[in-house]
């Protein structure tokens, strides 16, 4: 460990650009607190806290807003309107042909869709606002605002959000990490102290240690199956100088698109909840939202619910984006081949099979880790969650994330003094 920590001391002190994006990724960690502590007018801190108390799903959507909702802060939308685009596109991606051309493009094409995104996120960023207000409206939390005010809150609450995203992506193109991810992860790094201070107090030594001992349980599992690959072996048809096949291997991992399924499961999960949650505060539909709301609260429903939309969108990435009949074209150019498989065709039938068996099995992991922890409260395991399954994942996969940049870096900087 004391190695680790001098290789890292000297990376940083050595290279300009580890140390760059090191400190690129601190400062917008700070930019993101600060602005969290900047007050909304119309929305009281206290009224957020009551209306968290008073439902619990709330929590949930704070989590994927990036853990800043119940501040009544500037971004206290978070990312939750631009999440819901990204997946409102990724699904028409799937359906829609003119997207379907426009994703064909590559990097090109990808800037268009995430153009689009960006667009679409705005008007969700605003409704959202208006939904937040009536909501503790409708429960008598705060007092009725002036259309003004209304409109200034509102406004505030989109640019908030509009600023979330921005910065999401400059940690994207200039950081250590994924931006959407590490914002989430700085939410829940910084509700992690309170909550284990307030959670701690009321347990004695022997239920503190039940706690530390089965989170850390499944701290080293996730950390273990995020680093699960396959290696495939691949041979070349050159051959060495010394007359051998070459030969390589292609790493599938168990799970390829890191965190980003469970984001999106909870957000879709949470985002029907607090549509209905407006409609019973404002008395629309209230008998249908009611029901809704009643539905999703039993936790047998609400864990189920999850766990399926964790592997169905495991399953969707892996069928939209790991595209093997490419990969199969690009191996087949290079003179390289799976061995005992023939290239082309076979090659992409086989490698969808063995990313489909990994993806099974990631996906099964990824759905039963984010109910875990509300499975141990239910039945009496654990008293009470320091984190959710979903916050542990996300904190996991982000460290991991920078890890891998990190060295990935390091490895291009031991390259560059051989050019």
């Amino acid at each position: 460990m004391l190695e680790g920590i001098k290789a890292f001391y000297n990376s940083f002190m050595r290279s300009a650009e580890i140390r760059k994006k090191i400190l690129f990724t601190l400062l917008i960690f700070v930019i993101f607190r600060l602005l969290a502590t900047v007050p909304v007018v119309g929305i009281p801190r206290e009224a957020l806290e009551e209306l968290f108390a008073q439902s619990g799903f709330f929590e949930v959507v704070s989590t994927v807003s990036g853990g800043v909702l119940e501040t009544a802060s500037l971004v206290a939308v978070g990312l939750i309107p631009y999440i819901n685009a990204s997946i409102i596109f990724q699904l028409l991606s799937a359906v829609v042909p003119k997207l379907k051309e426009i994703k064909k493009e590559g990097s090109q094409g990808q800037r268009k869709i995430n153009m689009y995104t960006r667009y679409l996120a705005l008007p969700l960023a605003f409704m959202q606002s208006f939904v937040i207000y009536s909501t503790l409206r409708g429960f008598g939390l705060v007092g009725e605002l002036a259309p003004l005010e209304l409109l200034a809150m509102a406004i505030t609450l989109t640019g908030g959000a509009m600023v979330m995203m921005w910065l999401g992506e400059l940690v994207t193109e200039s950081g250590l990490s994924n931006g959407i991810s590490f914002l989430i992860f700085a939410g829940i790094v910084s509700m992690l102290p309170s909550g284990l201070i307030q959670n701690f107090q009321y347990m004695d030594t022997l239920e503190r240690t039940v706690v530390i001992i089965i989170f850390a349980l499944i701290f080293a599992a996730v950390v273990y199956v995020n680093q699960g690959e396959r290696r495939i072996k691949v041979l070349y048809s050159r051959r060495g100088k010394n007359g051998a096949s070459m030969e390589n291997y292609l790493p599938i991992k168990l799970i390829q698109f890191g965190v980003l399924p469970v984001i999106f499961a909870m957000s879709l999960v949470s985002f029907p909840q607090l549509i209905a949650q407006f409609f019973v505060a404002r008395e629309i539909f209230t008998e249908q939202a009611s029901t809704m709301l009643y539905l999703l609260a039993n936790p047998y429903i609400e864990n189920l619910t999850i766990f399926l939309f964790v592997v169905g969108f495991s399953f969707f990435y892996i069928t939209i984006v790991f595209n093997t009949q490419e990969l199969a074209e690009n191996l087949q150019k290079q003179g390289a081949f799976i061995s005992g498989i023939r290239p082309g065709r076979a090659t992409a039938e086989y490698l969808r099979k063995v990313s489909f068996r990994l993806t099974t099995v990631g996906a099964l992991f990824l759905g039963l880790i984010a109910i875990l922890p509300n499975i141990l409260v239910h039945v009496g395991i654990i008293q009470t969650m320091l984190i959710s399954g979903t916050g542990l994942l996300i904190a996991v996969s982000v460290c991991l994330e920078m890890k891998r940049k990190y060295e990935a870096l390091m490895v291009v900087r031991s390259y560059d003094k051989y050019i």
